[in-house]
């Protein structure tokens, strides 16, 4: 994020600099992938990516790091409910969850979630998406930046459990990431501030 100098004003009073008053850095494009989404149909992942402002995480169901895909879930709904409630962003938002795990979170599975989540979906639609293996999962971690590991002896017991380093990207329309939360900086405000930012940049904000 890069701050106009002796800018002062809060957002929401966390002392976040006010939406509009700073530029979120280009940092690269989302990369292109196939993903699916319901069915075994592919999908391109810039269909998920373009066309709105997307907040993107990757994650998988049976994850129960409470620094993790948990608190990763927790932010999308508070997200989410507020682009719900605020005028200025209802319709203007896309909420992305792309599986870890191709293997156990087939289309199915993740289309229950998606159903859980229909209600207001035409002011921020969740998808939840997998793709049709490790092979096409691979290419998407890496040019995301994104490693994991199987932790082969917490997964002995049953579910896979994956070591990743929880990352929530923030993409423009145009499909470049803006912005990469952390576990540390995951925070509900500077997200919703930052959702602003790019929206007026793009003279896209309602009044």
């Amino acid at each position: 994020m890069l701050a106009p100098s002796g800018a002062e004003e809060s957002a929401g009073g966390f002392g976040y600099p006010a939406p509009g008053s700073y530029r979120l850095d280009h940092i690269f494009r989302a990369p292109q992938g196939i993903v699916l989404e319901g069915s075994r149909f592919p999908h391109l992942l810039s269909s998920y990516t373009k066309g709105a402002i997307t907040l993107l995480s990757f994650f998988y169901t049976s994850c129960v790091d409470p620094q993790g895909c948990p608190l990763a879930w927790e932010a999308f709904e508070e997200v989410r409910a507020a682009a719900i409630a605020r005028s200025d962003l209802r319709g203007r938002l896309r909420l992305v969850f792309l599986s870890l795990d191709p293997a156990r979170d087939k289309p199915g599975t993740l289309a229950a979630f998606s159903r859980a989540y229909e209600s207001g979906s035409d002011s921020a639609r969740w998808h939840f998406l997998t793709t049709y293996s490790d092979f096409f999962l691979r290419p998407l971690l890496h040019n995301f930046g994104e490693e994991i590991a199987l932790d082969r002896a917490a997964s002995a017991a049953g579910a896979p459990v994956f070591n990743h380093l929880l990352k929530v990207f923030l993409i423009d329309h145009e499909g470049d990431v803006r912005e990469i939360y952390s576990n540390q900086s995951l925070d509900v405000s500077a997200i919703l501030g930052d959702i602003e930012t790019l929206l007026m940049e793009a003279g896209m904000r309602k009044d």
